[in-house]
């Protein structure tokens, strides 16, 4: 069972491009919007943010070139590791890590916790092997290539849900956290569905949209639009699942949704749980 929901805030970018994420001015505030589960079985993190080395050793970990363009604010403060700690709970009980795709800014944190089991699509981490120019950009291995428990999950066609498909529930948790694909923005991204606790759904939708606006189907910003398929795998599975995302903001209100970098959002849920 899903006890409490925490809302982390795992990393702070302010790159010159605000007009490229649906934000005014010239600067961009880009955050690494994480989820801590409280469960029967342990802590669950869904996406890790950067992780505390990454803080620590920025050029090691991420390069020269990305740190520079993204201006990362360099806050260890903000690491999951440390707001696990402030929260009162041992990081070693973070047991589940499930990561909605394996990109510099999602995954930092997976090697903060050694003893967790990782849950990632199998052809998202079969893309980090592959280091083409665009993966060269998105994917850091030196962040995750160490560790050594993960679940890798087939994307197949499984059960619906609303109208997506659920590729794998783990029955450790009865279905109550789900791993639904909104492939388009990675090979292998997905959204991570939590069943809460007398509330309903929480979809979480890492990079499957970057701001609040884009659910609404009538919005259109054409800078946020050319950033986004700039980033994308596949532009057209990402435009498709954009649209099955902003019916289910339209018609299912029992489905609270969140995407990773958007502080509004952020903000809200924050304050939701204060």
């Amino acid at each position: 069972m899903i006890h409490k929901i925490h809302h982390l805030h795992c990393g702070s970018m302010c790159p010159v491009c605000a007009p490229l994420v649906g934000q005014n001015g010239w600067r961009a505030h880009i955050v690494c919007h994480c989820l801590l589960l409280e469960t029967d079985h342990g802590l669950v993190l869904v996406d890790t943010g950067l992780g505390l080395q990454d803080y620590l050793h920025p050029k090691e970990r991420l390069g020269t070139l990305l740190p520079q363009i993204s201006q990362i604010e360099i806050k260890f403060e903000l690491s999951a590791i440390q707001q696990i700690q402030q929260l009162g709970f041992n990081p070693k009980d973070v047991k589940h890590i499930f990561v909605t795709h394996l990109d510099f800014d999602h995954a930092g944190g997976i090697s903060d916790f050694p003893q967790a089991t990782v849950h990632v699509l199998a052809s998202e981490f079969n893309a980090t092997q592959s280091m083409n120019i665009k993966n060269r950009m998105r994917y850091k291995s030196n962040q995750f290539k160490k560790h050594r428990y993960w679940n890798f999950i087939e994307h197949t066609s499984g059960e619906r849900w609303f109208n997506l498909e659920k590729v794998h529930g783990l029955s450790l948790f009865k279905d109550e956290i789900l791993m639904i694909p909104l492939i388009g923005h990675s090979a292998g991204h997905c959204g991570i569905a939590i069943r809460q606790k007398e509330k309903g759904w929480m979809l979480f939708c890492g990079d499957a949209y970057f701001s609040h606006l884009e659910l609404n189907a009538q919005h259109r910003q054409k800078g946020l639009d050319l950033f986004e398929r700039f980033l994308a795998y596949d532009n057209q599975q990402r435009l498709h699942n954009l649209k099955q995302l902003q019916y289910l903001a339209q018609n299912e209100t029992q489905i609270e949704m969140m995407c990773a970098h958007d502080p509004v959002e952020l903000q809200r849920y924050r304050n939701q749980a204060n």
